[in-house]
């Protein structure tokens, strides 16, 4: 491949919301990569069967759609790409990686066990966090519990397991909760729901989802709306409800309306006028 194939598309963001993570979106490359890491690297893509590089002295052939794992102070080389690849390549500071590992109890420097897995749930957060850093909209809370999520799959793979968090946390979930009725509307943070929390960021999400069923930003997200339909009945104008209910923008705030309620904001407020197209009385 010629380095300016029309049919390549690479993208390298960093958006602040990351807090210095890196993405690399590429669609449709045959290019042979030589790229040297100062992050943990996770390479995850599909169209790669038949796909062979070369990361400390071995050279591996991908017979599956799963991740390259990569560590800091390390180079891997492209050998050969039978096909245009997609790929995401999250890139991630060490210094996050040790903090995760502190929190899981584990000790001394990260080694990864292996330089490929075709493990899904690690698979689907690089890609899920992909799309964030790639579309925007996420809230501070969202973006963090994906980057966690991230952490702890990748983790997984460390030569030491992390410790399981302790079982017990219906306390620390409840703390949680309260937080973020009494907040909804704010940008709250992992690191500030944890500290209410007097818990682990990890633990916290794992106590959360198990007393609620969602994760936190899931949670933070339904509030919103409970307080966006009440605005909407009295009559606050859509573009206004957003900008009070704490979403990115109009357009953030009605996907999520649509999805949780199946009407858009507009829609849902004609529902409640004297002029509701449900009643028969006119638009």
């Amino acid at each position: 491949m010629t380095l300016d194939d029309p049919l390549e598309k690479v993208a390298w963001l960093h958006p602040p919301e990351l807090g210095g993570w890196e993405y690399l979106i590429a669609d449709r490359s045959r290019r042979l990569w030589t790229v040297y890491h100062e992050t943990y690297t996770l390479c995850s893509g599909i169209h790669l069967w038949g796909q062979s590089w070369r990361y400390r002295g071995r050279t591996y052939i991908r017979l599956n759609p799963g991740m390259m794992l990569m560590e800091p102070g390390e180079l891997h080389r492209t050998l050969s790409v039978p096909q245009g690849a997609q790929f995401k390549v999250a890139q991630i500071p060490p210094a996050d990686v040790a903090r995760a590992a502190m929190e899981l109890g584990l000790t001394g420097d990260v080694h990864l066990r292996r330089a490929e897995t075709d493990d899904p749930a690690l698979t689907a957060a690089v890609w899920r966090l992909g799309e964030v850093a790639e579309y925007g909209g996420a809230t501070s809370l969202e973006v963090q519990t994906l980057q966690a999520a991230v952490l702890r799959h990748m983790l997984s793979h460390a030569e030491r397991l992390p410790h399981a968090p302790q079982a017990d946390g219906f306390v620390a979930a409840g703390l949680a909760r309260d937080y973020l009725r009494n907040h909804r509307c704010e940008p709250v943070t992992l690191d500030e729901l944890a500290a209410v929390a007097r818990v682990g960021r990890f633990q916290l999400l794992r106590a959360f989802r198990r007393r609620f069923g969602v994760p936190p930003h899931t949670y933070q997200t339904q509030l919103r709306i409970e307080r966006a339909r009440d605005l909407l009945r009295k009559g606050t104008l859509p573009a206004f409800v957003s900008v009070e209910t704490g979403f990115y923008d109009q357009s953030h705030f009605g996907r999520h309306f649509r999805k949780i309620l199946g009407v858009t904001p507009s829609e849902y407020a004609r529902g409640h006028s004297r002029h509701s197209t449900l009643s028969g009385d006119p638009p």
